[in-house]
This record gives structure tokens, C-alpha cells and sequence, in this order.
């Protein structure tokens, strides 16, 4: 009678720490977890930084120690998965991981727990069985998951300037998917943003300068969220650019970052960088 019962207590047990596995992996609690182990950025990774982002090394002291603590964080809690033989794997993961932080710098909710939980790269095109076609990047908000190809990424990189960067426009998913989600101040801040920018879109001479200077590329005009992730792209890539041909929707944007990127500042009087 013994053995059938500590039979069963094992086999409770497994089923026990089976649901809290996928309790843990579900609601995304490795992010929460303290003892995880947040590894340091090294000089070599602070020199990359430099390299792929202009921005970053124009920092002011304070708010670059800033942008590496929370660096570190967004590396070491963030689940990365690498399917194929995708080259560099380190160097993808740091780059992932700035480019969310840097996006973010001028806001206090920068862990994006509620709508970011893995990043997924591929080698380069994949086929997402969701949308049944290949794809170089997307943002899953009902699996909290962002999808690349590392070619992709690393093209988006190559030239700084461009205002085409995938790893930049599927993090602004995700980040607009967050404030959706949450009731902070910064968050009703960012949606009053959203708003302007879809009224902006019902002006027609809104519309008739997007098509004659073709600044922002063509596939923005999508829907207001592909419109505001491409804004991200060249808010963060081309700002004098863009402060110069669209000042309007520059301050909107700027509003729902609470950060300038010509001055590599948080907004003055604004304070949203606490970590």
C-alpha cells in the first residue's frame, strides 16, 4: 500500500512543478527573479555600443551609467532563443538589448514586462506558421515575443542614418502594445500621443507633405501603429531631419519618449529616467 502511495505523491509533485514552470515562463516571473545574475557591460561592449549607436556615445556621464544599468538588466532577464546557426550570437544580444533601452531612455517603465518577454533571431528569412509567410521581423503581442532575422538586424545597423532599422521598429510594437496595457502617467501620456498622431493623418495637408517629401518610406502608411514605429525609426536615426520637415509630430513623439534625441536629453522639466 506504501509504494502506490509515494507513487502518487512523485507523480504530484512532477505535475506540481510542471505547472509552476510554465507559471514561471508564462507570466514572464524570470524577470522578477533576483537570482538571476546580471552580468556587466565590458569595455568591449561599451566600445560597441559606441560604434552601432551614435547616440550612445553622446550620453552625458550620468544618463550613459544610466543607460548601462539598465542595459545590464534588459540583457540578463530578457529570454534570448537562437534557432540555426546564427553567427555572433553575443553581439546580437547586446544590440538587442540596447536598442529597446535606448528607445526608452526617458521613461521610468523601460523592462517592458507586460508585453516583451522573448526575443527570438533566426539566421535570416523565416516562415511564421501564425501569419503562414517569410518574414525578417515582427512583434507577437499574444505570445509578449519579437521575431528576427540577425541579417536583418545587422543591415539595419550597417548605416546609421538611413532611418531603416527592423530591431528599432519591432521594439516600438512592442513598447506601444505596453503602454496600451498599463495606467501610469507616461502611459496616458504616450496614448494621448497616439491619438494626435491619427488625427494628424485626417489632415490632408498632413498627408500631401508625407507623399511629397517622402521622409518617412512608404510602408508607415500602413496603419497608425506601423506609422509610429517607422516615426521611431527616423526619430531616433535622422532627428535633425526630421525635427526640420515635421516639427509638429517631432514634439508629439518626443512628448511620448520623454526624451530629445538632437540633445540626447530627457525633456526638461520631465522626470522619467529613475530606474
Amino acid at each position: 500500500m506504501l509504494a502506490p502511495r509515494i507513487f502518487a505523491v512523485l507523480v504530484g509533485l512532477m505535475v506540481l512543478g510542471w505547472l509552476l514552470y510554465v507559471l514561471y515562463q508564462g507570466i514572464g516571473l524570470s524577470q522578477l527573479n533576483p537570482l538571476i545574475r546580471l552580468k556587466p557591460l565590458s569595455e568591449g561592449d561599451k566600445l560597441f555600443l559606441a560604434q552601432n549607436f551614435p547616440v550612445y556615445g553622446k550620453l552625458p556621464q550620468q544618463l550613459r551609467e544610466l543607460c548601462d544599468q539598465r542595459l545590464v538588466w534588459f540583457r540578463s532577464r530578457k529570454k534570448f532563443v537562437f534557432y540555426g546557426n546564427v553567427a555572433e550570437k553575443e553581439e546580437l544580444r547586446l544590440l538587442l538589448s540596447a536598442t529597446p533601452v535606448l528607445m526608452t531612455l526617458g521613461l521610468k517603465n523601460y523592462k517592458m514586462t507586460r508585453s516583451l518577454m522573448r526575443i527570438i533571431v533566426y539566421p535570416s528569412q523565416y516562415y511564421s506558421r501564425i501569419n503562414r509567410r517569410h518574414h525578417f521581423g515582427e512583434y507577437n503581442p499574444r505570445l509578449k515575443t519579437v521575431i528576427f532575422s540577425a541579417e536583418k538586424i545587422r543591415e539595419g545597423f550597417a548605416i546609421p542614418h538611413d532611418n531603416v532599422n527592423l530591431a528599432m521598429h519591432e521594439f516600438a510594437h512592442a513598447l506601444s502594445f505596453e503602454m496600451v496595457k498599463r495606467k501610469s502617467w507616461e502611459a496616458r501620456k504616450f496614448r494621448v500621443g497616439l491619438k494626435k498622431i491619427k488625427e494628424l493623418f485626417l489632415l490632408e495637408d498632413f498627408v500631401d507633405q508625407l507623399e511629397t517629401t517622402q521622409y518617412f518610406r512608404e510602408y508607415g502608411l500602413t496603419n497608425l501603429q506601423e506609422f509610429f514605429s517607422v516615426a521611431v525609426e527616423n526619430y531616433v536615426e535622422s532627428p535633425t531631419d526630421f525635427y526640420r520637415d515635421f516639427p509638429e509630430l517631432y514634439a508629439i513623439i518626443q512628448r511620448m519618449l520623454n526624451f530629445d534625441f538632437q540633445q540626447q536629453v530627457p525633456v526638461p522639466g520631465r522626470s522619467g529616467t529613475n530606474t
